[in-house]
């Protein structure tokens, strides 16, 4: 374990053997007993029985000792923290923060490093604080709290929109609601209070929900400008600003996070009163005034973080295999199972694994019947993979973090890309150059395979459903060199290209508008942005991408996944810079 920077304290070595210093501790309990010992850590004169309890106590055991013959013949009880008076540890409230582990991205005391950070190499504060608050990351971070609180300040802007329409559309409907009223007897206003009260709750409960998204926004906006005041202060020492750039960075992450949660709760349900005919008929009818139909949702285009502008950093490759593994691991297929775990289907060996990218280790495997190629998450802890050489789909349980076999569904030859979206399967044959559509037990719904008389696709190996609105499909088309958008119905609607993207495989969405494609032979990976249409490479080469097959991004922790044909059975991992 490196923990630079932990040195005793020069002042501490000055002494005198005339001065006759007393136990501290025995003294808060009434005693008066002569040190024989001082605790640096501490900063406390102990006798000789309290130096060896001070030692066999866990929480003390790691605590710098200094003998009679070393201990200062006066210590300053005021002198303050090398980092700051009011920078507690949040895992222990009586140490001070002093360290930061980059790998973990963590702030820490010194049992934090001894507990938590034994095999980190840790950044003493009190030595690099100087450095880094002078330096590029601490300069980039205002810039970053003000692009998100830009987009804070969007969604603000929209939820307010959305409250507009949905007060709007309460007026609107409760008009045609009583305009129609009026054509009949009073026998019917029961039916038409039921109605209006059924409005009124879904219009409160749309407000309060919006009311609260809006609060939420503000909070995390207001926090922005408090973390941007302390990092931008010029009353505190350079060690209280790293320290709050730390913070601050942490902070951000988790608001990043948050926003990304934002954009799909951005949103209110939409609704419109419908006439009933029985009533129009007879006014007599049971079925009242009519029914309140869902119609769809009030959306707004919301602005997502534009990936293709962030720095990605190579973290430490993970090695996925495992002890049973006879051959060099081949990661054909990668799905987002929850946060930082995924879902992998190991082509060479046979096999799906669950790997956990935080602790960097496989945490589940199970055999498959052949060789799988790509992967998909269904509800209720499942999972489905396609097997091309067995001409099936082989369901996954993947409950409480451990893999097991489910049913098999029978499908058409060489079924490779899967998907899943609202209770159907989509798979990619690329065979007969085609896409199916089919109920979770394999009962095929509909083929895509031309457009207008003319084919779609010439080889689709990968496809995913994006969450666009409407929602539509990206099918990439290895030997086109393209990916295809299509509705969920087969019509063709545009088709992606870039000179830098050959041989496109794996495909998957990262955001409203937004996908990363494997670019196979062109040894990289690109982001594609459904709203202009361009492609941009933001992993390559330098990366150590090559040859990639599968690709999956995890929104909690920032961090893209990538496979690869000839890799040594390592999986490469990018976090945000």
């Amino acid at each position: 374990m490196e923990v630079p920077g932990k040195k005793r304290d020069s002042d501490l070595d000055k002494c005198s053997a005339d001065a006759t210093v007393f136990c501290q501790p025995c003294g808060e309990g009434g005693k008066r007993a002569v040190a024989q010992g001082f605790c640096q850590t501490c900063e406390e004169y102990m006798c000789a029985p309290c130096v060896e309890y001070h030692r066999r106590l866990k929480m003390s055991r790691n605590h710098i000792l200094l003998s009679k013959d070393k201990m200062p013949s006066f210590y300053q009880s005021t002198k303050k923290s090398a980092i700051a008076d009011k920078e507690y540890c949040n895992n222990h409230p009586m140490e001070m923060i002093k360290f930061y582990c980059p790998t973990h991205g963590a702030l820490g005391c010194d049992d934090c490093v001894v507990l938590d950070h034994r095999s980190c190499k840790v950044d003493y504060i009190a030595d690099v604080a100087k450095e880094f608050v002078t330096g590029k990351e601490f300069r980039e971070l205002e810039p970053s709290i003000k692009r998100v609180e830009d987009l804070l300040s969007a969604f603000i802007s929209n939820v307010k929109e959305i409250f507009g329409d949905v007060k709007n559309q309460s007026k609107v409907e409760i008009d045609k609601l009583r305009k129609f009223r009026a054509e009949i007897n009073t026998y019917l206003d029961r039916r038409e209070k039921e109605l209006l009260d059924n409005i009124e709750k879904i219009k409160t409960e749309d407000e309060n929900v919006l009311i609260a998204l809006k609060t939420d926004c503000e909070m995390m906006k207001t926090g922005l400008d408090a973390m941007r005041k302390e990092v931008t202060s010029g009353d505190v020492s350079v060690n209280q600003q790293y320290v709050a750039a730390r913070r601050g960075r942490k902070e951000l992450r988790g608001i990043r996070d948050e926003m990304e949660k934002i954009v799909g709760r951005m949103k209110a349900r939409k609704y419109q009163f419908t006439k009933n005919v029985d009533t129009e008929r007879l006014l007599g009818s049971k079925m009242g005034l009519g029914t309140l139909d869902v119609a769809g949702e009030f959306r707004k285009n919301v602005q997502v973080p534009d990936r293709s502008t962030v720095t990605w950093k190579n973290e430490a490759d993970i090695n996925v295999r495992a002890p049973q593994d006879q051959e060099t691991c081949y990661i054909s297929g990668l799905a987002l199972l929850s946060p930082g775990l995924f879902l992998l289907t190991d082509y060479g060996n046979n096999c799906a694994k669950l790997v956990d990218v935080t602790t960097r280790n496989v945490t589940s495997r199970i055999k498959i019947p052949h060789c799988p190629w790509d992967v998909c998450v269904l509800p209720d802890n499942q999972a489905a993979v396609t097997l091309p050489g067995k001409s099936m789909i082989q369901l996954l349980s993947t409950k409480g973090g451990k893999l097991s076999r489910g049913k098999k569904i029978k499908v058409s030859s060489d079924g490779r890309g899967i998907a899943y979206y609202n209770n159907r399967l989509y798979v990619s044959y690329a065979s007969n150059a085609s896409i199916e559509i089919m109920t979770l037990d394999g009962h095929v719904i509909s083929t895509f395979q031309k457009d207008d008389g003319r084919h779609i696709f010439k080889c689709p190996y990968y496809l995913t459903v994006s969450a666009s609105t409407p929602p539509t499909l990206y099918v990439s088309d290895c030997t086109a060199h393209n990916v295809i958008q299509l509705s969920l119905d087969g019509k063709a609607l545009r088709e992606y290209s870039d000179k830098k993207l050959k041989y496109p495989l794996s495909v998957v969405a990262v955001g409203p508008g937004q996908l990363l494609v494997c670019g196979y032979g062109s040894h990289n990976v690109m982001l594609l942005t459904e709203r202009d249409g361009k492609m941009t490479e933001i992993l390559g080469d330098k990366d150590g991408v090559t040859y990639p097959y599968s690709v999956s991004f995890c929104p909690y922790t920032r961090t893209i996944v990538v496979g690869m044909l000839r890799n040594d059975s390592l999986m490469k991992v990018f976090s945000v810079n």
